[in-house]
């Protein structure tokens, strides 16, 4: 299935019901390295570079060789599609994942940059040729208007990873795999949340407003790109990751490009990373 030289080159799963639920593991891992041994020498605060985000984003998958949980929010036009973009196209190089699966429905337009499916249908149909890259972008049809759903995607990345492959599944606008307000419209993608990383199926996602979120979307992601968010969006950021209060000055001011890097455990290295 997978062009080039990513490793374990493997056919994508047949698409068939889902699977029975796996036992739910009783704790969520924390493994985030400390300050002081994350930032491959940046000082504890001021400006870091994206190469020092990833290091922090991709810390659970290279010590323990699982899956990674990353999210990023913040208003429109400020990064974080590119954002996501580097960190899909990075762990590819870096062997972290063979494959990976966007929901990108949010424009008319085709925001990533991979081979475009309208839904998985669509893949089984025509799986991806030699000179596509292992990046599957599923995108409405202009003339039909056929999409997919986060459902869908997810679920096809939990089998995928159930069959012994690594995957990244990537919802591009979170609140589309919802069906109200922090309600899940299907079981699948807060699966991969929960389970994935154990066999090796990463989890990625942007919102505009977290507090549409369900609860275990930002306290199950490891790391979260905040790029600059405002008003109640800005105060209830600041309340969940329960960042000092000088963070929200931080916040309101990124330039486009621009983000800090907090974590599930309410660390922040008070540094700001971007916008190279």
């Amino acid at each position: 299935m997978v062009a080039g030289e990513t490793p374990a080159k493997r056919p994508l799963p047949e698409v068939q019901p889902d699977l029975a639920d796996p036992p739910e593991r009783e704790e969520v891992a924390q493994v985030v390295p400390p300050a002081e041994k994350r930032l491959g020498g940046a000082p504890a605060s001021g400006r870091g570079t994206r190469a020092q985000a990833l290091e922090i984003i991709f810390a659970s998958a290279t010590e323990l060789d699982e899956g990674f949980r990353t999210s990023a929010l913040g208003t429109p036009r400020y990064g974080k599609t590119y954002h996501l973009q580097e960190v899909a196209e990075e762990a590819l190089t870096r062997g972290l994942v063979e494959v990976v699966f966007i929901h990108d429905t949010k424009r008319a337009d085709v925001q990533y940059r991979g081979a475009v499916r309208r839904n998985v249908a669509d893949l089984v149909a025509r799986p991806l040729r030699p000179n596509e890259p292992p990046i599957v972008v599923f995108h409405p049809d202009p003339a039909t208007a056929e999409k997919c759903t986060v459902e869908e995607i997810a679920a096809l990345g939990l089998r995928h990873g159930r069959n012994g492959g690594s995957v990244l599944v990537l919802a591009d606008e979170l609140y589309k795999g919802l069906k109200g307000r922090q309600t899940w419209e299907g079981r699948s993608f807060a699966e991969a949340l929960r389970e994935g990383s154990s066999i090796r199926v990463s989890s990625a996602f942007t919102t505009q407003v977290p507090q549409s979120l369900p609860t275990e979307a930002l306290d199950l992601t490891e790391t979260t790109a905040v790029f600059m968010l405002q008003g109640r969006s800005l105060s209830y950021a600041i309340d969940t990751f329960r960042l000092p209060p000088e963070a929200a000055d931080v916040i309101k001011n990124l330039q486009r490009g621009e983000f800090i890097l907090v974590t599930n455990v309410g660390d922040w290295d008070g540094v700001i990373y971007g916008p190279k």
